[in-house]
Formats: structure tokens, C-alpha cells, sequence
């Protein structure tokens, strides 16, 4: 089980069970919701300026870039 945090322009993966980081994550632009984690996925919305908002999923623990859907 995982959850995370942001931290400045990073997201960090803690495994829930020890407090250990697993992974730190580089988002582009600047975060309006999340993150989000349910189950082996997390997601968050970022804006990347006034007219471009992406959803990105990535998985976990690894830190994987699964999906970006423009909003």
C-alpha cells in the first residue's frame, strides 16, 4: 500500500507500511488537484498554462507516466 505527497515540484511515493520514500516524481506545470492514489494508480491535474490543463495517471510504486488526457 501506497499513498503520496507533494513536495515544491516533486510528488513522492511513501510506502504506507514503513514511511519510506519509493519514488520521487517531476510533474510539469503547476498542480490544481490531487494526488490522487486508488489502488496501483495515482493521478493529478496540472495546469500547464491559462488554456492547457492535463490529467496525468501514473502508476505505482514505480512512478510510471501511464496516461496524459488533456482537460
Amino acid at each position: 500500500m501506497y499513498t503520496a505527497a507533494t513536495v515544491g515540484n516533486y510528488i513522492k511515493i511513501i510506502d504506507a507500511k514503513t514511511g519510506g520514500t519509493k519514488k520521487m516524481i517531476r510533474y510539469p506545470g503547476k498542480i490544481i488537484q490531487g494526488p490522487v492514489v486508488a489502488g496501483d494508480e495515482m493521478s493529478i491535474t496540472v495546469r500547464m498554462s491559462a488554456t492547457l490543463t492535463h490529467m496525468l495517471i501514473y502508476s505505482m510504486p514505480h512512478g510510471g507516466l501511464k496516461k496524459r488526457l488533456r482537460i
